[in-house]
């Protein structure tokens, strides 16, 4: 066979165009300074430079620059303008290892450098006493290495693999076993990872790696060869050459001798990815190696060549099945990483959180995400596992990045219209999982979770975001004197102060007693017994008994347990001869005199009753616990009511809101599309009535005459009423979210939610959609009545009105007057276009880059008067879409746009 245009590395006996890059890239990098790596380095390694000192073309001397990278003898670094740089020389320069050869900026491969530094410093650590838990290796079977265990001194205990996540839960087995592949002596176990596609099963052999060079097994300038079967297993021959080298004449095209992996990985680590994809001579030749530590090149048929290699290999199948017997036996351990599915959900949240911050780190801005997006991610189904987890993130992160750059902001927000439709998905098993949901993670505030390259301490993320699991009342007292100390340091006044403690203690309080309560919605007692000693809470009753009076209408049993956790933390502390000192007693001794002065004969009582001394800042603690839950009480909110047309858009849209806020608060009336008005009404005023709390209702439509409905009802119930119309998903959301408010009224909810777009916003065109089923036209009715036929997710009159609208204001900024004609082709064209969309179905287009060069403006207007589009019905139109529109516009105005 001809293996010149096939192999990487076969050359005639001059140089070869490869080799002259590769040659004039040591040169280039034998020159370079160490302390230039701090910054970018000068243009001379980039492709453009390299080629003009070549006299090479462009093309071929990135062809070429690549070609090294992929075998791994060049290192790559991507941005503006792309940098390589030898491999080798660089470790040299360095006195470091590169376990990577690409880079997605150069930032990330600065911060390499330094995590490398600090593991080469890290290393120095020695490991003594190493011990295996077993008989001889020779009598183990492999399902056996499971069982090992290492015995280590303390300096091991900071190893790369325990800083995985999961290292003290899902892969603390598979840690303890790789540990022990590293250690034994005299040179390690190979060993072999088993796991789904996308479970991390290189990372982990990279974790593997540097635990090797920590440990000292390995030099820190150790090599770690990647190799994945896959690419070559339709090319035996050629695999074999890739693995084991060849010698000069092994085959046709073979002009020169050449090494292999296995040359390149002596001394450290050969990882094979996707074993099962070698073929069974090339697995046989790896028995020797396995052996006895040698080897022979292709073609070579005299003598034996050593290598010092330990094997990692990995493969998604069975190996049982999949991996010849006499090779399996030589791998004594065996590996399993579990599936995503299988992790507990406090490693996917942290496993989210890093990936989050990872992508701040990239795009070097901050990562404002909504804790929705959050809660989806949590629970969609993955089958990709963490590598797909981690695309997902990031391209939800590159939509949102791109709304950022389009508005010429600071920071990226995250928001649920940039997930993609499987990570929506996962709002469908939020019901399922909220118990454990609301028991681990802190995701019930409604807010953003910011994620900082250049501030954020991922510790202060994970006490936002994670609870200790019962442990809840001691963090009391770490909420309170933050708010304390925070609202002192902004100066607020005392009014805000109280708002905010009031706030942030009743959601705390309602997120703790969440996890006890019974499928009746009742505090289960015997779930708290299991958390609070029993006698502390029949006292903390027969102490709330006997002051039972001057609680007023308060006291109830979420106060009283809530008082029994804090008491028996308390005692716990107490103990241990430690307690909290609150920052202000005085002050809140003259703010909460009532609560105060009540706390007082607590602490007085509860003393008596257990024969404990209880410290004087227990009152204000007390104070402020009782003010938290007299606040939460008098605290009404504004009912949310939503009314649209369909078998189940309302009800949907009041269910997804409801879900994601981990409430019941939004309620719903569907409307068939026969249903008379006044029917409607009857049961809208019932709805009204009972779910008033005595600040009002608002009233979420999507069009026609129920914009009416607010004005008619409050006249016969006396209730106020609000109405907001052309209702969408994220718009059911914010109004459920703000009406929970305390200090929410019903005047600012309507204002905070019409601000959610400009189209509704607009006061003309409310007064435009409100009369629109009065004002329609005999072709207006033909049009609806078409659509209603064709569309299978949209709501047809909802579709026209939106859309006619936005043709108008489309044309109106392109100075052009509608006619039926291009209603009708707009509209038709868009109802479907918004399908597609929504069945991830988008229409390609060639070309599109020219077109939106040379139409630019007519871009920019679609751009923006279809945002309304996309907020109302939850999609993200692309530009291959928007370009048939502006081909619909030129060939109906064949005037448009010829100044452009």
């Amino acid at each position: 066979m001809n293996i010149e245009n096939n192999s990487k590395c076969i050359y005639p006996d001059k140089l070869s165009r490869k080799e002259k890059v590769h040659e004039k890239l040591i040169e280039l990098t034998k020159k370079l300074e160490s302390n230039e790596l701090k910054h970018s380095p000068k243009v001379n390694f980039n492709t453009s430079s390299i080629s003009k000192l070549l006299g090479i073309s462009r093309n071929n001397t990135s062809k070429e620059l690549n070609c090294l990278v992929r075998n791994g003898d060049a290192i790559k670094i991507r941005g503006k303008p792309v940098f390589y740089f030898d491999k080798k020389v660089l470790e040299s320069k360095l006195g470091i290892k590169f376990n990577r050869c690409v880079f997605d900026s150069y930032e990330l491969f600065r911060e390499t450098i330094n995590a490398s530094t600090l593991n080469k410093n890290e290393s120095t650590k020695r490991v003594n006493n190493v011990k295996l838990l077993s008989s001889e290796i020779d009598n183990l079977q492999p399902k056996e290495i499971s069982d090992l265990k290492v015995s280590t001194n303390e300096n091991l205990q900071s190893s790369i693999l325990d800083s995985i996540i999961g290292s003290e839960s899902s892969l603390r087995i598979p840690i303890e076993q790789a540990k022990a592949a590293i250690l034994y002596p005299p040179k390690g176990l190979n060993t072999l990872i088993i796991g789904p596609t996308g479970v991390g099963k290189t990372t982990f052999a990279e974790a593997m790696y540097l635990h090797a060079i920590e440990s000292k097994r390995v030099s820190r300038t150790a090599p770690f060869i990647v190799f994945n079967c896959a690419d070559y297993a339709d090319n035996p021959q050629l695999l074999i050459s890739q693995l084991f080298g060849h010698a000069k004449g092994a085959f046709t095209g073979a002009d020169k001798e050449k090494q292999g992996l296995v040359d390149k990985a002596n001394g450290g680590i050969l990882f094979l990815d996707e074993v099962h994809r070698l073929p069974p001579e090339g697995q046989e030749m790896m028995f020797l190696l396995m052996d006895k530590g040698i080897y022979r090149r292709l073609g070579e048929s005299d003598g034996a060549r050593e290598a010092n290699i330990l094997i990692i290999a990995a493969t998604t199948e069975d190996p049982q099945s999949a991996i010849l017997h006499t090779f399996l036996r030589r791998i004594p351990v065996i590996i399993r990483l579990p599936s995503l599915q299988e992790r507990t959900l406090q490693e996917r949240m942290a496993l989210i959180c890093r990936f989050f911050q990872e992508e701040s780190l990239r795009i070097k801005m901050p990562l404002i995400v909504a804790s929705e997006v959050i809660k989806a991610l949590m629970l969609y189904e993955c089958p990709g596992n963490l590598g797909q987890l981690k695309s997902d993130i990031q391209l939800i992160c590159a939509r949102a990045f791109l709304d950022s750059l389009t508005y010429g902001k600071s920071e990226v927000e995250v928001k649920l219209l940039h997930i993609s439709e499987e990570v929506r998905k996962g709002f469908f098993e939020i019901e399922n999982k909220r118990e454990d949901l609301t028991k681990y993670f802190n995701l019930n505030s409604n807010k953003n979770i910011i994620f900082n390259s250049a501030e954020s301490n991922p510790s202060e993320i994970n006490k936002k975001l994670f609870f200790n699991d019962y442990k809840g009342a001691s963090d009391f007292y770490e909420l309170i004197q933050h708010i304390w100390e925070k609202s002192l340091q902004e100066g607020l006044s005392e009014e805000e102060t109280r708002e905010k403690l009031s706030k942030e203690a009743n959601y705390y309080l309602d997120n703790f007693f969440y996890k006890i309560k019974s499928k009746n919605s009742d505090i289960n007692r015997e779930a708290l017994t299991k958390i609070v000693n029993p006698e502390i809470i029949e006292c903390v009753e027969s102490v709330l008994n006997e002051i039972k009076s001057e609680f007023g209408d308060y006291l109830s049993q979420r106060l009283i347990f809530g008082i029994a956790l804090h008491v028996n933390t308390l005692l716990e502390r107490l103990k241990i001869g430690t307690f909290v000192c609150h920052p202000d007693k005085e002050n809140v001794a003259v703010k909460y005199p009532e609560e105060y002065s009540l706390a007082k004969r607590m602490k007085i009582l509860l003393e008596e009753k257990i024969g404990v001394e209880i410290p004087e800042d227990e009152i204000a603690y007390l104070a402020l616990f009782l003010y938290a839950a007299k606040m939460g009480k008098n605290s009404n909110n504004i009912g949310v009511l939503v009314i649209a047309h369909g078998s189940a858009a309302a009800s949907t849209m009041a269910q997804v809101a409801n879900t994601l806020l981990g409430v019941n608060h939004a309620h719903s009336i569907d409307i068939p599309l026969e249903e008379k008005v006044e029917v409607v009404l009857d049961k809208a005023i019932e709805r009204v009535k009972s779910i008033d709390n005595g600040k009002g209702v608002i009233l979420l439509v999507d069009m026609g005459s129920l914009v009416a409905f607010s004005q008619i009802i409050t006249e016969r119930t006396g209730i106020p009423t609000k109405v907001v119309e052309m209702v969408s998903t994220p718009m059911v959301i914010e109004a459920t979210r703000k009406a929970l408010m305390p200090n929410m009224d019903l005047e600012s909810l309507v204002i905070d939610v019409k601000s959610l777009s400009p189209f509704i916003g607009n006061k003309n065109e409310e007064e435009i959609l409100k009369n629109a089923y009065e004002r329609r036209s005999h072709i207006q009715d033909i049009i609806i009545n078409i659509l209603s036929k064709t569309l299978t997710f949209l709501n047809p009159e909802k579709a026209y009105n939106i859309l006619y609208e936005i043709l108008k204001k489309i044309t109106k900024d392109l100075n052009e007057d509608v006619d039926d004609d291009i209603t009708l082709k707009f509209l038709f064209h868009c109802s479907c276009m918004i399908e597609r969309v929504i069945r991830k179905d988008a229409l390609p287009y060639s070309n599109l880059k020219k077109l939106i060069n040379s139409k630019h403006y007519i871009f920019s207007i679609l751009r923006k008067n279809f945002e309304i589009a996309e907020e109302i019905f939850g999609v993200n139109i692309p530009d291959t879409e928007l370009a048939y529109i502006v081909e619909m516009f030129e060939t109906h105005f064949d005037t448009l746009l010829q100044a452009e």
